[in-house]
């Protein structure tokens, strides 16, 4: 059950221009003195729009060189933090395999120059990387093994470049 009331659009009307209820016709005045739905409309409608007259005259707007300045550094820091990614990305490549590299060196290194917390590191890190005697060992079993292990190391390079080069190529700024 719908109710509605013809003079219902022109009381918002005069709602909305501030017409109410000095400014308007006497005739809708005494509509609204008769109809609850008008009554009750002109309360919450009154109510409402005193509080976006509130929230408006509580508003404080900045000049717009204000938000110019604000929106030109907000893309700065943007455009700085983009650039920055790949760049933070790439130096944790580069750390990772200074520190793999280093472990490799130390693991390479004769007995006698690490004596006492080589063991130490030896048991700390796993066996897995292979040492430069061991890498030569390999070289001279396989037939090509020079040009086989410069094929592993490049094939590796490329693994771990790779990537990069997909997220640099498909950024969209």
């Amino acid at each position: 059950m719908k109710i509605e009331c013809p003079h219902e659009q022109d009381v918002l009307d005069a709602l909305a221009a501030q017409r109410w209820p000095a400014r308007c016709d006497d005739e809708l005045r005494a509509h609204v003195a008769a109809c609850t739905l008008c009554t009750d409309l002109i309360e919450v409608s009154s109510a409402l729009l005193d509080e976006q007259e509130s929230a408006w005259r509580d508003a404080r707007v900045p000049p717009s060189s204000v938000v110019w300045w604000r929106a030109q550094i907000r893309a700065r820091e943007e455009a700085a933090r983009s650039a920055a990614r790949p760049v933070a990305f790439m130096q944790g490549v580069a750390a990772s395999l200074a520190l793999w590299i280093a472990v490799v060196g130390l693991r390479a290194l004769p007995r006698p120059a690490m004596p006492n917390w080589r063991g130490w590191l030896e048991d700390l890190v796993p066996s897995i990387s292979p040492s430069v005697p061991d890498l030569s060992a390999l070289a001279a079993a396989v037939p090509g093994g020079w040009l086989l292990l410069a094929l592993v190391l490049v094939l590796g390079a490329w693994a771990l470049l790779a990537p990069v080069a997909i997220y640099l190529a498909a950024d969209d700024e």
